[in-house]
């Protein structure tokens, strides 16, 4: 059910939603308009402290890293701690010039109409060499739109990935690196 402040509460016993999650396969239209899954708009009314009620909860659009064959897709809460991150960097330095020109030049707000449709800019839809179709992958705390045609390629790197953290272990299990603390990064770049 939809609390007064526009954020999603407890539905049958389950908790609110704060993780975008699976993937959806929809069409474009000549206009760019899409619509974004049932799922992660509930995400993306559930993580956005900022909204009110009767508006829709906000959404940014980053397309300006070259190396990424997708649109990173951030909601309200976790554009601003993007942000928050980029206001912390020193005035001037490469690390917040190229911040600000990744998730400030390069990102755009947008809105989510009442039907669930938005409408990707065309920077964006350039970017991807999005056509009539796009696949919407969740990534937890955002979630990602790619051409369908490169998600082989961005599951074949993901493959190759965990391949390579396995060294050779046929029962390898990811999950066990979060735990041991493996692969996190010091503030530094360091293991």
């Amino acid at each position: 059910m939809l609390r007064g402040n526009g954020h999603w509460g407890h539905n049958e016993g389950r908790a609110v939603e704060r993780r975008f999650q699976g993937e959806s396969l929809n069409k474009v239209d000549g206009k760019g308009r899409i619509s974004i899954p049932v799922k992660f708009r509930r995400v993306l009314a559930n993580s956005d402290a900022k909204a009110t009620a009767g508006a829709s909860p906000r959404l940014y659009i980053a397309y300006g890293d070259k190396s990424k064959n997708y649109l990173e897709c951030l909601s309200g809460d976790a554009f601003d701690q993007i942000d928050a991150m980029i206001r912390r960097a020193p005035l001037g330095t490469p690390v917040r010039r190229a911040l600000e020109f990744l998730y400030y030049q390069k990102c755009d707000e947008t809105t989510v109409d009442d039907t669930g449709r938005l409408v990707l800019p065309q920077a964006a839809r350039d970017k991807i060499a999005l056509a009539d179709e796009a696949l919407f992958q969740g990534m937890g705390d955002k979630f990602h739109i790619l051409n369908p045609s490169d998600a082989k390629d961005a599951e074949a790197q993901i493959d190759a990935l965990i391949d390579s953290l396995a060294q050779g272990d046929e029962f390898f299990d990811p999950l066990s690196l979060v735990a041991s603390g493996v692969g996190a990064m010091d503030h530094d770049g360091g293991v």
